[in-house]
């Protein structure tokens, strides 16, 4: 029988950017033989930490704060006497942005990249040799631009950032300005040293687009997001010229009405992408064809819950953190790689993100 499967959930609370009725990051139990979940009380206490990293080699939890002034935290995870895993703050430092979003954890071990969605910048923090402790920025990426929704893309909106295929750049999700920024690293400092071409830009998807998080594929692919269009964006990461060419896109749900696509992610074996859908309140699967250039859904599945902003993949299952009906939802993948709600349910306040450990 396998151990249960341990879950920090990231939520938003009581003077976040919005506020809600989360405590904080809390931690939860699935068992991977029955889908249950079970746990959910806060282990930190701290404003706003919608989003969550682990560090690459364990031992520490990185959450940003997503208030007005941003703030990202690390925490060492510990166990209790019990054996229950428990969390020790080791502190905070500003993001040099407003509202982040996002956190993303550098393979390389010494960085943290935080997307701040107010004003668009990007940040990149150092972290403590010894304790894996967050320093503030010493590189802080800012834009410019808009796009054509005048309350969603007055300016430039960093919704989330990711380590392209091949390791050298940094691509950014940016809602605002409908593009792929970019970055390149320098890999013996292991940070960003510049941007690639004009204004930073490796794409630029079609006008109203709203991108917000992306999906990479070892050989070169990249699944977009679209929080604006509901839709799936599929591009050609070129590593040599630092651009990813649309080449696909699809619809996120077959049901009608508004719809706003939250979090996108492929399975293991590289074979089917999901996507959850907020306003349909879905998790539609596509099978990847074409040798990859393509989509098809083959399933749109309830997420068992309203407003699915966040999922994870792990054990066989899809966790969901449903927003606005504040709980957890397990849905266990068939033979084909198709959501099938189990019934189990965890009551969490306006969970945001879930991260398996």
């Amino acid at each position: 029988m396998s151990a249960p499967r341990l879950l920090w959930i990231g939520t938003y609370t009581p003077g976040s950017d919005p506020e809600a009725t989360g405590e904080g990051i809390h931690r939860a139990w699935l068992d991977p033989a029955t889908g249950r979940l079970h746990g959910g009380a806060a282990a930190a206490r701290t404003a706003g930490p919608s989003f969550l990293a682990a560090h690459p080699r364990g031992g520490v939890l990185y959450a940003v704060n997503e208030v007005g002034r941003g703030t990202v935290e690390a925490f060492a995870v510990e166990t209790d006497d019990g054996g229950a895993p428990v969390l020790t703050a080791l502190g905070g430092v500003p993001t040099g942005g407003a509202s982040p979003c996002h956190v993303l954890a550098h393979p390389g071990g010494d960085r943290v990249v935080t997307a701040n969605y107010a004003d668009g910048r990007v940040s990149v923090h150092p972290l403590a040799a010894d304790t894996g402790a967050v320093r503030e920025p010493d590189v802080v990426l800012a834009h410019t631009g808009a796009g054509p929704d005048p309350e969603r893309q007055e300016g430039p909106h960093a919704h989330s950032a990711a380590i392209a295929p091949g390791g050298r750049h940094i691509l950014v999700a940016d809602l605002g300005t409908d593009e792929l920024r970019c970055h390149t690293f320098d890999p013996a400092a292991v940070r960003p040293v510049g941007p690639v071409g004009p204004l930073a830009v490796a794409a630029h998807l079609p006008p109203g687009t709203g991108p917000r998080h992306m999906a990479l594929h070892p050989d070169g692919r990249v699944y977009v997001a679209g929080e604006l269009d509901s839709r799936v964006h599929v591009l050609s990461w070129d590593a040599e010229r630092a651009r990813a060419a649309p080449v696909a896109d699809a619809a996120a749900s077959g049901h009608e009405g508004p719809n706003h696509p939250g979090e996108i992610a492929l399975s293991p074996d590289g074979e089917r992408l999901y996507v959850s859908n907020r306003g349909a309140d879905t998790i539609a699967t596509f099978e990847i064809t074409g040798g990859g250039t393509g989509l098809r859904r083959i399933a749109e599945t309830p997420c068992g819950g309203a407003w699915p902003r966040h999922f994870a993949l792990t054990d066989g299952h899809i966790v969901v953190a449903n927003q606005k009906s504040a709980e957890l939802s397990s849905l266990r993948l068939d033979d084909r790689g198709v959501p099938e709600d189990t019934g189990h349910r965890l009551a969490v306040g306006d969970p945001a993100c879930v991260l398996p450990v």
